[in-house]
């Protein structure tokens, strides 16, 4: 069965395949942490806890889109508690990524739209989700799960500007 759980082990095999995928297709809009690099189960916790975060960082709750049946990694979902500067121009409460060999199937807006649950669990209302203008697969995931083009702004990231969708959703 295709479900949203916390970060497990038993998935990391197939987590791991998905970074590769990652990184063998150039993707960087969302970026799977590199997790023969460090422990990812610890740091994810480090972030739900909310301890020992670097300055510009803020609590995060990960979630993975699975194949439970097949330990299968299909997908990435983090919601942001609160939103900083840099976050409230291009990140918001929610980023997500699903592995390259698994797009253009519904998972992201599956994900999203399970993840819309989680936010209101957490009283995380309206919630903003930002993607590159140029990310129409994105951007109609969001509109497929209610979100609403706010604005376009011109963000600077890495030496180069890059125009950016800022969408919302109030959750009742």
């Amino acid at each position: 069965m295709i479900k949203l759980i916390v970060p497990k082990e038993e998935y990391l095999p197939s987590y791991k395949e998905a970074y590769a995928e990652y990184v063998e297709n150039g993707i960087n809009t969302y970026a799977f942490t590199d997790a023969s690099s460090c422990d990812i189960i610890a740091k994810f916790d480090r972030y739900r806890e909310e301890r020992d975060l670097p300055p510009d960082r803020v609590g995060e709750d990960k979630y993975w889109l699975v194949d439970d049946e097949k330990a299968y990694f299909i997908g990435e979902i983090a919601i942001r508690r609160r939103l900083n500067e840099a976050l409230a121009q291009r990140g918001g409460h929610i980023g997500y990524g699903v592995r390259c060999s698994e797009w253009n199937r519904g998972y992201g807006t599956k994900m999203l739209r399970l993840a819309l649950e989680k936010a209101k669990e957490r009283h995380i209302s309206p919630v903003l989700i930002t993607c590159n203008d140029d990310n129409l697969a994105s951007a109609r995931v969001m509109e497929k799960n209610g979100f609403v083009l706010g604005d376009k702004i011109v963000v600077s990231r890495g030496g180069k500007d890059l125009l950016t969708r800022r969408y919302w959703k109030t959750i009742l």
